[in-house]
């Protein structure tokens, strides 16, 4: 095991604490619209030759109304430091389009993306140094949802949604009704061939197999396919790694039965193992990395044991060692996996924040993700030697503004000891001994807080700081980043919660944080959180609540999903007894509540019965709902409107009479 602490303090020296220095440039106090000035950096992907890294920017937006979005591009920079980095256009037409996804052709001479710029998503080819007339490969009536090269270059595998039936398209001109369970499309495996002049596709998946992930064999016979019986919500958990033949469609053989996670598909060079997330049979959400071999037998999990969880991995050229991206508690790094023994080996400590991950490799160097706690992600680069350097300063106004200083907290369950990690943000004029007024935000998903960036519309760290607030962080029980086991009691509330509390009752006896002035507040899971907190506890004096769960009967009934405590129907009494709502008669919190209008996967609905919920208990509260957005928030008017109304929230209940800054 590898003290992960000790190393990255190590290797990021002082990184750990802010360096808001710009000479010339007066700093000043976070405002809200400040997120939507960050550009977003993603999908960093290393060329053969190691030179250039491909990578997309979200650019921020040049007018901040409603309907205004980020657009994506696709950007190159040399990995050598020369230049600097330069925009791909694919045509024209493209200055009002997205570009994304690129990807190296296996030689190196050709660069792939997918870009809208003539309408649904497809797969474009260009020259590798981006200039040059862009080839189409691609012409599916519905777009394109992901591809990649053949080994060889020779064609593209591609992902689409089946187009609507035309009993489907004769009842959309006549009306807008949607037959449920009817209407639902599959996404196929196809693939068509890369050269100037192919433009038949090929379909490679029928029925029954509804396409998540996928990866080519070596010799580009066969694909690692992770599917799910059906596009309908009931089979949304029903997924299993299987093997399929590219000539036939055959399925030739299933691997595995019990996943979760599809982010990680990766087949050895050696055609030897196949690299997947496994979950066990009994939680559909815990899950470990594993390998297992493509002529069937048992699967291999890796690192299963360790405290830990891998974000992503990719094979290495000797097809012994997957490099892999870890989480450990608040910390991230780049190991190599050495698939014989089960062990890793530290290639770089990273800086990263939640959900800001990601890498390429080409077996001798490696181009990712990185960041400082002041500063948003920026492409990096490491050696395999452990040395790193950035090559981008996407967010240079960064600097301008007054930030908090990041750290990781440790503090143990009083109840059965278990030590737990967390995230602490300090006001930037922070006096030690002085207490702040001190909000908790709950993790997002099951993605633990980093120490990172923490300045994004639903992370509200940073600009909470610099406006006064100590911000704490807790990674709760449930998170990955601990280990499969202690993954496996996400949904064990009751000690979740006691694990916050501790965490605040730790900041307290250390004289930070004022118990007279605690909000709570997250968006998604985080929210659940703060609405079971807040029904079991009046610690809290003010909460937001942004998308959360509080009645999982309901939301299990009306989305098909969230099964994770049994029958539906046989086991109401224990969703009620996980539900927020069903403790509703003990909030005393005032609650923003806060929701997409067209949030599929926690309908508006659940917003809707909570604020209800708090109005039928005479709870101060307010509901805020967002046309036009689902579980996430996309336009950035509508991200900074959020921001800007925590914010608040916050000031009016926990410090009354403050404006906060313009």
């Amino acid at each position: 095991m590898i003290m992960l602490r000790s190393l990255v303090l190590l290797l990021l020296g002082l990184a750990l604490a802010p360096d808001n220095t710009l000479e010339g440039q007066p700093q000043r106090t976070m405002v809200p619209e400040d997120i939507a000035t960050v550009r977003l950096a993603g999908d960093v992907q290393l060329s053969p030759d190691g030179r250039v890294v491909a990578f997309v920017v979200q650019e921020a937006p040049r007018a901040l109304r409603p309907g205004v979005s980020r657009r994506a591009g696709v950007w190159l920079i040399a990995t050598d430091g020369a230049g600097t980095p330069r925009r791909v256009v694919v045509a024209a037409t493209d200055s009002a389009a997205d570009s994304f996804s690129p990807r190296w052709s296996p030689d190196g001479r050709s660069l792939a993306l997918i870009s809208n710029h003539e309408g649904a998503p497809h797969v474009y080819v260009l020259p590798a140094d981006g200039n040059g007339p862009a080839r189409r490969l691609t012409w599916a009536s519905e777009g394109v949802d992901g591809y990649a090269w053949a080994p060889d270059g020779s064609a593209i595998a591609y992902t689409a949604e089946d187009p609507p039936l035309p009993e489907r398209r004769r009842r959309a001109e006549q009306s807008t009704a949607t037959v449920v369970g009817r209407d639902a499309a599959y996404t196929r495996l196809w693939t068509v061939g890369a050269r100037a002049g192919d433009t038949v596709a090929t379909l490679v998946t029928r029925d029954s197999l509804h396409v998540e992930n996928f990866a080519w064999s070596p010799d580009g016979r066969t694909f690692a396919v992770i599917v799910h019986p059906t596009p309908f919500p009931e089979d949304q958990e029903r997924i299993a790694l299987v093997t399929v033949d590219r000539g036939t469609g055959r399925v030739v053989r299933r691997l595995a039965d019990h996943l979760s996670l599809t982010n990680v598909l990766t087949w050895s060079p050696d055609g030897r193992w196949i690299a997947f997330m496994e979950s066990p049979a009994e939680s559909a959400y815990a899950w470990w990395f594993a390998v297992v071999s493509p002529n069937g037998g048992p699967t291999r999990p890796l690192l299963k044991e360790d405290s830990l969880s891998v974000l992503a991995a990719t094979w290495m050229p000797d097809s012994r060692h997957l490099l892999a991206e870890i989480v450990q508690g608040t910390h991230t790094m780049l190991s190599s996996v050495d698939v014989t023994a089960g062990t890793q080996r530290l290639v770089a400590a990273i800086v990263a924040s939640q959900g800001d991950f990601g890498f390429s490799s080409n077996g001798r160097r490696i181009a990712y993700l990185g960041q400082a706690v002041t500063s948003p992600p920026d492409v990096w680069l490491a050696e395999l030697d452990g040395s790193v350097r950035r090559l981008t300063t996407l967010n240079p106004q960064v600097a301008q503004w007054r930030l908090g200083a990041v750290r990781e907290l440790t503090w143990r369950n009083s109840r059965d000891g278990l030590l737990l990690h967390g995230v602490l943000v300090t006001p930037p004029d922070y006096v030690p001994g002085r207490r702040y007024p001190t909000i908790v935000q709950g993790h997002q998903g099951d993605l633990p807080w980093y120490v990172g960036w923490l300045g994004r519309w639903w992370s509200w760290g940073q600009l909470l700081a610099s406006n006064g607030y100590v911000v704490f962080l807790p990674n709760y029980r449930g998170v990955s980043g601990q280990g499969y086991r202690l993954h496996m009691t996400l949904g064990d509330w009751g000690a979740a919660l006691q694990d916050l509390l501790d965490g605040v009752d730790y900041l307290v006896g250390e004289g930070i944080a004022d118990s007279a002035a605690l909000g709570i507040g997250g968006w998604s899971n985080g929210a659940f959180m703060t609405e079971w907190t807040i029904t079991h506890t009046t610690r809290f004096k003010a909460a937001v609540a942004e998308a959360g769960h509080s009645n999982f009967f309901s939301l299990a009934g009306a989305t098909g999903g969230y099964r994770m405590f049994g029958d539906l129907y046989e086991r109401r009494i224990v969703y009620d007894a996980h539900s927020p709502i069903t403790f509703i008669r003990q909030a005393r919190t005032p609650t923003l509540v806060l929701h997409g209008e067209g949030d599929r996967g926690v309908p508006v609905t659940q917003g809707y019965e909570f604020y209800n919920g708090l109005k039928a208990m005479n709870v101060e509260t307010e509901m805020v709902v967002y046309q036009n957005e689902g579980h996430g928030i996309g336009s950035p008017a509508n991200q900074v409107d959020i921001n800007r109304r925590v914010l608040e929230w916050f000031n009016r209940h926990l410090r009354p009479g403050r404006t906060p800054d313009r």
